[in-house]
């Protein structure tokens, strides 16, 4: 498959905290930047995805797939 994408769209966003929820046909997925300027908290929202429920258990189960592989590789001791 072919994606395109603007140039400034390729960069990416940084976010450090997400909000998950759901609605009768659609899971919302909240990306959102924190940063803490002196005593006070501060959140922009980076990104906001509507998904259908079944993308969004796809891309669930990705996300569990994807950080095993990592664990594993990270975590196990190399076989002599």
């Amino acid at each position: 498959m072919q994606v395109n994408a603007m140039p400034e769209d390729m960069k990416g966003n940084y976010a450090n905290i997400v909000s998950v929820t759901s609605q009768e046909r659609d899971v919302v997925i909240d990306f959102l930047a924190h940063t803490r300027v002196g005593d006070q908290q501060q959140a922009q929202l980076v990104s906001r995805i509507f998904l259908n429920h079944f993308t969004a258990k796809e891309l669930a189960e990705v996300i569990q797939k994807t950080l095993a592989e990592y664990e594993k590789m990270r975590y196990e001791v190399p076989k002599k």
